[in-house]
């Protein structure tokens, strides 16, 4: 990789962490979640199931320590419910509530508004 290349990618990943926090804001102001917390409940609700939290961890490229902290406080708000794994006891099962649904369902109006915006072309002179 050249050194053009690498500072390429060192703006690319800027850009992409300053856009990920102007739809983290959004979200909170919006629906009170933050973005990992919409990538969770968008995972859930996707899934149509119960899943466990170390697939969760995979599916939204966090630790399982921190999916583990998100979902205590979507647990708190009444977002999700877990519960112990039947088939494993070490394991918890994750499954958006009702509550959880609606609330993602409207942040992902939110959500598909920023995007669209940035998508836009900018105006010329």
């Amino acid at each position: 990789m050249t050194v053009v290349e690498s500072g390429r990618w060192r703006e690319r990943i800027v850009e992409t962490w300053r856009v990920a926090q102007e739809l983290d804001r959004a979200l909170v102001r919006g629906h009170g979640i933050t973005l990992s917390e919409f990538l969770v409940l968008t995972a859930l609700d996707r899934a149509g199931t119960r899943l466990r939290s170390k697939d969760l961890a995979e599916a939204v490229a966090l630790s399982p320590s921190a999916v583990s902290r998100l979902l205590d406080r979507l647990e708190r708000g009444g977002l999700v419910g877990r519960r112990a794994d039947l088939r494993d006891r070490r394991a918890a099962v994750v499954r958006i509530t009702d509550p959880g649904r609606r609330t993602v369902h409207a942040a992902a109006a939110t959500f598909d508004a920023h995007v669209a915006a940035l998508q836009a072309p900018t105006p010329g002179p």
